[in-house]
């Protein structure tokens, strides 16, 4: 039963309140400084998550010595 709540919970933060935003933002119920805040907040996750996961990539390139010259 503690599998079946953690999943609901993750399906439900994953999917029903993402969901749930857009749809207000579409059907014009929720405030527009609201909806501008939802904007910038997507914008300012998808550059972190990309910025950090290359940084993240280079780094582990770096340090496992893949791109060393070793004769």
């Amino acid at each position: 039963m503690n599998n079946l709540m953690k999943m609901l919970g993750v399906i439900v933060i994953t999917v029903v309140i993402p969901l749930v935003v857009l749809l207000g933002i579409w059907a014009d119920i929720l405030p527009q400084s609201l909806q501008v805040g939802v904007g910038m907040f997507g914008v300012i996750a998808t550059v972190a998550i990309i910025v950090g996961g290359n940084l993240y990539l280079m780094y582990s390139d770096i340090k496992s010595g893949r791109y060393s010259k070793k004769s």
